[in-house]
């Protein structure tokens, strides 16, 4: 057999057993984010985020969100609500389960085109992995830059830290970049690549999303 096959081969081998580490694995991360308007200072927030450690395969987490909205006005709004977590370890047959209660505010400053968006979190999160129960809380500040590129075509960036209240008070950070293009004023879709870093692990995604918005109520006529 030739050398350069010899090497090939093996070449091939060794990223087939480094792929076995969760770590060098490339995953997914589907996210639907909805804001559900209610009136015109109302609305209901929901989100479902599933991740895989590989490219649609490998489950790994899949959470569900639900809130209520208040706007203040269209550069300030607070939220109040509940998120459930399900996950499972990359090679363990084990699972998590998390319920969480958070309470945020959000604040738009103007920034090139058109605002830059601050969002302040504070989370209490009750974990159960049997036989262990625990109860933490942190704190969450992510930035969030949009600019359009070309008439639907937009950036969009965004930097997110995670603190503990306590020791350790790293708990991680999401670094996320990429494309979004409207299809409708209240319909976007978005791809892009999310490093997640954690104290001891990082993870590679690329990042799928779907922004929409629905309105219950009419508005009224101007």
């Amino acid at each position: 057999m030739p050398k350069k096959a010899i090497f090939l081969l093996s070449f091939l081998y060794t990223i087939s057993l480094s792929a076995q580490n969760k770590e060098d694995l490339l995953g997914s991360w589907t996210e639907i984010i909805g804001q559900h308007h209610i009136s015109e200072k109302w609305s209901i927030p929901t989100v479902t985020l599933l991740q895989h450690y590989e490219m649609f395969d490998k489950f790994q987490f899949i959470m569900l969100r639900s809130g209520v909205t208040y706007a203040f006005s269209k550069d300030f709004s607070a939220s109040v609500g509940y998120d459930y977590v399900y996950s499972e370890a990359f090679s363990e047959d084990s699972f998590t389960i998390q319920h969480r209660v958070w309470e945020e505010a959000t604040l738009k400053t103007p920034f090139l085109s058109p605002y830059i968006a601050h969002r302040f979190r504070l989370e209490s999160t009750w974990k159960r992995q049997e036989p262990e129960y625990d109860l933490s809380h942190r704190v969450r500040y992510r930035l969030k830059f949009d600019r359009s590129l070309y008439k639907s075509l937009y950036f969009t960036a965004f930097n997110e830290v995670f603190i503990n209240l306590k020791e350790p008070y790293f708990n991680q950070n999401r670094f996320h970049f990429g494309l979004g293009y409207s299809l409708h004023q209240d319909l976007k879709i978005e791809i892009g690549y999310l490093k997640n870093h954690f104290r001891h692990a990082h993870y590679d995604r690329i990042r799928f999303g779907m922004v929409f918005k629905t309105r219950f109520l009419e508005q009224k006529d101007r």
